[in-house]
């Protein structure tokens, strides 16, 4: 059976009216406007509609992070309090019922100089340690294949045992107990994030460009993903792989959900969004607006009808740490703009509180 976003496969309109709503930005191609988009948006909602929000991290290159502070204060965070792979090092050392978020929870992150600019934003933050963890899962995958072998073979009572279990409706077959592994690989993230999400209206998650484990954590915490593109061939040749792979994913994951009798949802697709639109004037060059409108015919209303245009208003901001809402330069100010019409239209997508 495959999966399908039907309401019976999703969790009531109710629960998530007072529960975070979760987004993942995504691409296979880096250099998107991908984390600028996720940074902005945040900003926009905590800034501008008074929303809860937390970033989260889960690229090694940690632009995010970057984005929201400059390198001394993320060395020196990172040395007091940790990163998103403490989190994922917690799962590898048989500890992540104990691991406190908290820990890694930077409050108001965005400053200038001493003063807070944007209070009701958080970060999760990032570092290069991630790089290994995808190895670092996938050994303990093959380590875990491994001994459960071995105890298959020589555990006469274990099996004496499940099948007293399997009377009571207990499901302890192999299947079921490599079902539940697969599931606890991919519900790191969200199961740390379930003891924290209500205090937050949104939850935006910077993912790296690729589908490995730390990748498949971020969409299966999450509710939607929205992908992210400039209008040329090579950033949009990917966005119906990128789709298809995902809907790969969730088919095996709710597979999985179903032996392990995990009730839980899979991720939606949200939105596509263009950035770094080229234009002559007010409009749009011609080989940008074909592929957008090639791409609108293709997905619909599943594309946001607002973008984001080329210019050097948020170089200029990454460079100085600082969302363009803030910055007084012409460049700074139109895109401010676009990116304020972008967050209105991602609330009417994703809904929320």
């Amino acid at each position: 059976m495959l999966y399908k976003n039907t309401p019976e496969n999703q969790i009531s309109l109710k629960e998530r009216a007072v529960m975070a709503k979760v987004i993942s930005f995504i691409n296979y191609k880096g250099g998107v406007g991908k984390t600028t988009t996720t940074y902005h948006i945040g900003c926009a909602l905590a800034r501008f509609h008074q929303k809860k929000v937390l970033l989260i991290d889960t690229d090694p290159q940690t632009n995010l992070t970057f984005l929201c502070t400059i390198p001394e204060r993320w060395e020196k965070f990172k040395r007091e309090r940790g990163t998103v792979s403490n989190l994922f090092h917690a799962y590898l050392n048989n500890i992540l019922d104990t691991f406190d978020m908290n820990t890694i929870l930077w409050k108001f992150p965005v400053r200038i100089g001493v003063h807070e600019v944007i209070s009701r934003l958080e970060l999760i933050p990032s570092d290069i340690e991630l790089l290994g963890i995808d190895l670092d899962l996938a050994s303990k995958t093959t380590r875990r294949n491994e001994t459960s072998f071995y105890h298959e073979q020589i555990n006469v009572l274990r099996r004496t045992l499940n099948k007293i279990k399997s009377d009571f409706g207990i499901d302890t077959s192999r299947d079921a107990r490599d079902a539940r592994f697969y599931v606890e690989q991919r519900h790191i993230l969200k199961k740390a994030l379930d003891k924290i999400k209500d205090t937050y209206d949104y939850i935006l998650i910077d993912c790296p460009p690729n589908l490995y484990l730390v990748t498949q954590n971020s969409l299966a915490a999450s509710d939607y993903y929205i992908i992210t593109t400039i209008p040329d061939h090579l950033s949009t040749i990917g966005i119906n792989i990128l789709i298809r792979k995902i809907t790969e994913l969730n088919n095996v994951l709710f597979q999985k959900y179903r032996i392990a009798r995990v009730d839980a949802a899979c991720v939606a697709l949200k939105g596509i969004l263009f950035t770094m639109v080229h234009k002559a004037g007010p409009h749009i060059v011609g080989m940008n607006k074909k592929i957008m409108q090639d791409i609108h015919d293709e997905h619909g209303d599943v594309c946001f009808e607002n973008y984001i245009s080329w210019g050097i208003g948020y170089t200029e901001a990454a460079a100085q740490s600082t969302p363009v809402f803030l910055m007084d330069d012409d460049n700074a100010i139109r895109v401010a703009e676009q990116y304020k019409e972008v967050t209105k239209e991602f609330l009417e997508k994703v809904g929320g509180n």
